[in-house]
């Protein structure tokens, strides 16, 4: 998977809460508190025959043991994102029997004019 500019924004912002614990795609190690994101891409404004720019649909899954509160990490992560030019995440509770699994589903624009001010009608409110 090749670097762009919304998977640096977005590895920044979730190391800057927990470093040394955020993944791309899946994990399977040992640790017990970690993130891992995905991403769905919706190429936009065509020309040329190509798109000029990008929707980003993200997910954020937060994972944890059942014993500790998930206040402070989900809304470090919600401001993280948001600093890092994110919408402002939705919450879903994905826990189950072997832990903790929170997801926050934003979204990120690239390619400027119209498309940018998505951030701005979804973090409204």
């Amino acid at each position: 998977m090749s670097a762009t500019p919304m998977t640096e924004a977005l590895q920044g912002a979730l190391v800057g809460v927990f470093p040394g614990a955020v993944f791309p795609h899946v994990y399977t190690g040992p640790l017990l508190r970690y993130v891992v994101w995905n991403y769905d891409e919706l190429p936009r404004v065509f020309a040329d025959s190509a798109p000029h720019a990008s929707i980003y649909l993200v997910q954020v899954h937060l994972y944890l043991p059942h014993k500790e509160s998930p206040t402070e990490a989900i809304q470090a992560l919600r401001r993280a994102l948001w600093a890092a030019d994110f919408t402002w995440p939705s919450l879903t509770d994905a826990s189950d029997a072997e832990g903790q699994h929170w997801v926050l589903e934003c979204q990120y624009t690239d390619g400027g004019g119209f498309y940018n001010s998505v951030r701005v009608v979804e973090g409204a409110g």
